[in-house]
């Protein structure tokens, strides 16, 4: 993965972005300021979803240089994420909607404060081309925790064909 510092348009705003060799962005830290700052996942879902081109003025920055930003910036959302944790344990089944997809796959909405990422590759495989779409249920399996992104991994995941709207 590529790092990269960004200067943004506006004074004291700043962008930092995990890229692969591609220029997609896995994460994203938009810094307004040292007041506030958005993050590529929940609850600001802020993400390049064009290919990110290293301008003149960027600086590459190292992996810890980008993880010192990304802990400040998802630091406030960690409380929640415990209580998440909690709330769907290991080995649990859960269902929830399609929210959107990211490089990491599908990013499911179990609640309002609560999502999960699923192989986008799998579910493909096993769904009907016209239940790829977000607001469509979802249920599967917590397996493991993303503690980078806050999200529950699900799996054996299957969409039930209807949709929330």
């Amino acid at each position: 993965m590529i790092y990269i510092e960004a200067a943004g348009v506006e004074k004291d705003e700043m962008y930092y972005f995990e890229i692969n060799e591609n220029g997609t962005a896995y994460r994203q830290i938009s810094k307004h300021g040292n007041l506030h700052s958005e993050v590529s996942t929940a609850p600001d879902f802020v993400l390049c979803d064009q290919e990110v081109v290293i301008e003149a003025g960027d600086r590459i920055i190292t992996k810890e240089q980008f993880e010192i930003e990304w802990q400040q910036a998802i630091e406030p959302n960690l409380a929640a994420w415990k209580i998440t944790k909690k709330q769907y344990p290991l080995g649990r089944p859960v269902r929830g909607e399609i929210a959107m997809f990211y490089p990491q796959g599908a990013i499911i909405r179990m609640s309002d404060d609560a999502y999960a990422v699923t192989d986008y590759n799998k579910l493909r495989e096993l769904t009907p081309a016209q239940y790829l779409y977000p607001s469509y249920c979802i249920e599967g399996f917590v397996v493991d925790y993303d503690e980078i992104n806050l999200w529950l991994v699900i799996e054996n995941c299957k969409i039930t064909g209807e949709n929330s709207l």
